[in-house]
């Protein structure tokens, strides 16, 4: 398709060629219908493995113009020089303070892999270190941004009356006997955990539930933690979170939350990474309960198209007094639904770019920083401890 005059193509490059970033790129880059006001075209990539490797990259993954993407084997360079309108990052976490703010520093608009930080501190420097560098940042915590979600907040929970409880589950067996011991998501010095790899989409979701629309206060009363068995550094693994919402003018409690990871736990882990996150489970990984309704979200959380909701408020039951039951749908368009948080960068920087701004801003930076506040809380009362240069504001940022 020919983007027409009114489409804003946006350019993209990539730091680092991640596995993630295997999914992310291939998704935003799909066909798109001709009244879409925005399309994505991938123009750089940084990689320290070399220009053949990323050129095999590209092909592998069926990358469109991939003879025009520039490589270079040199992130910094890319950074300072390259032409392009959002860079993309998904290094490991412990690097991403280093990664964003050096791109901030020559003014990059940035979406940046969740969790964006290591911790909450090390992000309210970048949040307000974007600001002043009148560029966008984001997190990439697609999951907010796909149909569903904003059904379910903007439609579903103005309707089902206060929250009350809310668990929130994601696990799944990405730890295998076959997955070896140097692998990211065993070695703690690359962030390896299922709380700071899992358990920021099940805190995301209960973080929806608690304060989607509410001025109330959110923290962390109790976290328990189990590592892995028989890998060194204790990697944290079944993870237990609770959460407790409090509020009125009395500040009592009016909410809990109760938040769980496993990352060997449950099911088969023989099959691919991406197609055990379509396995069927028997519970839903999400459910909230309100006054007058309650919604429950199937398996995999991170990417949800159903809402299944009973509704047993006054107004919505039936003569006999019975709950009323339905299975909202929305589907997502087309690929992953990645793509989805992509657009809301651009058109963001694209109306920048027309209409000029003084001060920079970050895409969903309350909601950020409120989960990354509650995995340090999490954290702190659950002993996980990672080396402290990685939890540092650098002395050079």
């Amino acid at each position: 398709m020919a983007p027409d005059s009114d489409t804003f193509t946006c350019r993209w490059a990539a730091l680092s060629l991640s596995n993630i970033a295997s999914v992310f790129l291939p998704d935003i880059l799909l066909p798109r219908d001709e009244s879409d006001s925005i399309v994505h075209k991938l123009v750089a990539v940084s990689t320290t493995s070399g220009n053949e490797k990323a050129t095999g990259w590209l092909r592998e993954h069926k990358i469109e113009n991939a003879a025009d993407v520039k490589v270079y084997t040199s992130w910094e360079e890319m950074l300072e020089s390259g032409d392009y309108d959002i860079v993309y990052i998904s290094t490991p976490h412990p690097l991403h303070y280093e990664h964003v703010h050096k791109a901030l520093k020559h003014k990059r608009n940035v979406l940046v892999e969740k969790p964006a930080t290591m911790n909450r501190t090390q992000y309210e420097k970048l949040v307000s270190y974007a600001e002043e560098q009148n560029v966008v940042l984001m997190e990439a915590m697609w999951t907010r941004y796909l149909p569903a979600t904003k059904y379910l907040q903007e439609e579903l929970l103005p309707k089902m009356g206060p929250v009350r409880r809310v668990y929130a589950d994601f696990s799944f067996p990405i730890v295998s006997p076959e997955l070896a011991h140097s692998s990211r998501f065993l070695d703690k010095q690359a962030g390896a955990g299922a709380l700071l790899d899992q358990g920021v989409y099940a805190l995301t979701w209960a973080d929806i539930a608690l304060n989607s629309g509410s001025a109330a206060s959110t923290k962390v009363m109790y976290a328990n933690s189990i590592p892995v068995a028989d890998v060194k550094d204790d990697v944290d693994d079944i993870n237990t979170v609770i959460l407790s919402r409090t509020g009125g003018p009395s500040n009592k409690q009016e909410a809990v939350g109760i938040v769980t990871t496993s990352m060997t736990i449950p099911g088969s882990n023989k099959p691919a990474f991406y197609r055990r996150l379509q396995a069927n489970k028997p519970a839903p990984s999400v459910r909230i309960e309100a006054r007058d309704a309650q919604v429950s979200i199937p398996f995999p959380p991170i990417r949800s198209e159903e809402l299944h909701v009973q509704w047993y408020g006054r107004e919505f039951i039936d003569e006999e007094g019975m709950e009323k039951e339905e299975i909202i749908r929305k589907p997502i368009a087309r690929g992953w639904g990645i793509w989805y948080q992509a657009d809301v960068i651009a058109s963001r920087v694209h109306e920048r770019q027309k209409n000029g701004s003084s001060r920079g801003e970050v895409i969903g930076a309350e909601e950020s920083l409120r989960v990354l506040g509650y995995m340090d809380q999490a954290r702190e009362i659950g002993g996980i401890v990672y080396d402290q240069k990685l939890e540092e504001i650098p002395s050079s940022a």
